[in-house]
């Protein structure tokens, strides 16, 4: 199901050039992903209940139920505006201080609000307060204007950011979430999260329990209870709707790991926190980031085809950290792989193989091996050189 949903995604965000046909896109993904509810089991209340555990750091789902059902995203693609938010400051091309004029269509934002005005002037720093420590439409508009120009192209630039990421059963349909159309599901809402986290200046607006804006005519006060209640919490966001139940998504940091518990349809408003601190903290006893090390590795040699050198040294690529079991470190079995018909000319860099990390049969993660030097092609000239060489080396 979610393979054939994510191809159908593709599809129509392909044929989506302009406004009126990113709409139809929308709507026609939307109307496919909720008749795909009969699918999933659901509580009484007809929408489905779901929730994954992810280390953030890594993007390694750790535990699922459900993961994969769609249910309408409500506050949480705020979290994709906020996002995209980011990624402007990031470039350049906003920052923190800048100024947002608020347009009739922010000020015509219903439900949760800091009640701005056409005209007035705000800072981008806080419309993100607003959206971190609220969840306030009026600000999550404003914000999308001033990052994309227009809510019709941030739309877009929501979408295109959503496929980058991988999320693929996501389709939003305006930047706030609270319009009939947008779609998601747990996993996908567990990876949006994994890329906020490495925007580490965030987390003080996402874990800031009350403040307020637009010089204390707006008080904000986070719906988000583990900011003041679990150890290493992070951020991020907490809601409630008619058409989601109660929510959750909630990322902590301890010892290295970065935990993202994302807890969607639940019924029960205190439940959903009292579950979140169980599976974090169960994540963080079962599991340990491991750094692959230099000394246990040992590269042979790659031999070359029609090179001038008859082989090439390897070097290991980039290796990066990654989850497993408690306790099993030692366990740990690392093998090689080598391309077998390696033809010149070969350059530094070139991958030439992979290191395979593997426990009890299972593959956890696989570097590139690179070759450490240069092997140019053997022609004519350099084949006679080579003779001579080896004639009066001998």
């Amino acid at each position: 199901m979610p393979r054939a949903l994510a191809m159908l995604r593709k599809i129509l965000l392909k044929i989506s050039d302009g406004a009126m046909w990113l709409r139809l896109a929308t709507a026609c993904f939307a109307a496919c992903l909720t008749a795909a509810f009969m699918f999933y089991p659901a509580k009484a209340s007809g929408y489905p209940y779901s929730y994954v555990l992810m280390e953030g750091g890594t993007g390694t789902l750790l535990y699922s139920e459900n993961g994969w059902a769609p249910i309408p995203p409500y506050h949480s693609a705020k979290l994709m505006t906020l996002l995209l938010c980011c990624e402007a400051i990031e470039s350049g091309s906003l920052s923190l201080d800048s100024e947002v004029v608020v347009s009739k269509n922010a000020n015509s934002m219903q439900g949760a609000q800091i009640w701005l005005d056409v005209g007035e002037k705000i800072a981008v720093s806080e419309l993100i307060a607003s959206i971190t420590v609220g969840n306030a439409n009026d600000a999550c508009m404003a914000l999308a204007e001033a990052v994309g120009g227009s809510e019709e192209v941030f739309l877009q630039m929501m979408n295109s950011k959503a496929g980058e990421l991988g999320m693929q059963s996501t389709v939003y349909a305006d930047p706030t979430g609270t319009k009939p159309g947008s779609i998601t599901t747990a996993c996908d809402t567990a990876i949006l999260a994994s890329s906020l986290i490495r925007f580490e200046w965030l987390r003080e607006y996402f874990t800031t329990w009350m403040t307020s804006v637009r010089d204390g005519r707006a008080e904000l006060v986070s719906q988000n209870r583990l900011v003041r209640s679990y150890n290493g919490i992070t951020g991020m966001k907490a809601y409630s709707g008619e058409d989601c139940g109660d929510c959750l998504i909630a990322s902590s940091e301890r010892d290295g790991l970065s935990m993202i518990c994302v807890i969607l349809g639940e019924t029960d408003g205190d439940r959903r926190f009292s579950t979140a601190k169980e599976k974090m903290n169960i994540g963080y006893l079962a599991y340990r980031l491991y750094t692959p090390r230099l000394k246990d590795i040992f590269l042979e040699p790659v031999r070359v085809k029609n090179g001038v050198k008859s082989e090439v040294a390897a070097v290991s690529g980039e290796l990066k950290s990654f989850i497993i079991r408690s306790g099993r470190e030692n366990d740990i079995e690392i093998s090689y792989e080598y391309e077998n018909e390696l033809e010149a000319p070969v350059y530094s860099g070139d991958r030439v193989g992979s290191i395979v990390y593997s426990l009890d049969g299972e593959e956890l993660y696989r570097a590139d091996i690179l070759a450490g030097e240069e092997a140019a092609r053997m022609n004519i000239l350099l084949g006679a050189v080579k003779i001579l060489r080896t004639v009066f080396a001998s």
